[in-house]
């Protein structure tokens, strides 16, 4: 019995879980939105392109849509960027769940013999460089080829040692694909559809959880069973 109760004490057990807080982006629901408010553009280096940023389809199916490399676009020798800077504030031991919507398309692909890929990189950027998730120099999503057709939906959970910084923005980018000094001249677009990020607050306490508790009773009566016979 002495060893029956240790056994029960020791299912009294500390626990992590997760609650989360309020969005902490603003205007990540483009898909209802309609709208570009919130979020920044650059072409170039300079303010973003009348074309080169649209607002694609109608509500509850809108897309902010970053365009390259069409006849109507400014984008001439770098990028296409819409950026928004982050609200990281939270607990210090909060990590921050970002989740984005997203697809690709190309008017060409590899198939065509001239084809020249444009490409597209999501990252965390401090002003200076681009970082991912665990706060390493990198990306979120590393450059990739725009080939045709994509769809994405991705989540990420940035690390604790981001909570409280400022400064720090997420970074949309589509980038012309250039051979020689030439592109191919095919349109490529990223449209993203929803964006969210939210503070995980690590909340710790004592719990006997139900399977645990079950589990107990079941031992108890095996230990009873056993006793009678």
């Amino acid at each position: 019995m002495n060893k029956l109760k240790a056994m029960l004490g020791g299912l009294v057990v500390i626990f992590m879980s997760g609650s989360l807080s309020a969005a902490m982006i603003t205007n990540g629901d483009f898909a209802n939105s309609c709208s570009l408010n919130g979020w920044q553009t650059d072409t170039d280096g300079f303010a973003g392109g009348t074309n080169d940023f649209t607002l694609d389809g109608s509500a509850p199916n809108c897309a902010a849509s970053i365009n390259v490399d069409y006849a109507n676009t400014d984008v001439y020798y770098a990028a296409n960027t819409l950026f928004q800077n982050l609200d990281l504030s939270g607990a210090s031991s909060s990590t921050f769940l970002l989740t984005m919507d997203f697809s690709v398309f190309s008017e060409s692909n590899s198939n065509e013999q001239d084809f020249i890929a444009d490409y597209f990189m999501i990252a965390l950027f401090d002003g200076s460089d681009y970082y991912n998730q665990h706060g390493d120099f990198g990306f979120l999503v590393s450059p990739t080829d725009i080939d045709g057709s994509q769809n994405y939906n991705l989540s990420f959970e940035l690390d604790s040692s981001f909570a409280n910084q400022t400064n720090w923005s997420l970074d949309f980018q589509v980038l012309l694909g250039i051979a020689g000094f030439d592109t191919d001249f095919f349109g490529s677009t990223l449209s993203i559809s929803s964006v969210s990020l939210t503070e995980q607050k690590a909340v710790v306490g004592a719990s006997t959880p139900a399977s645990l508790a079950l589990f107990a009773l079941g031992l108890f009566g095996l230990a009873v069973r056993r006793k009678t016979f």
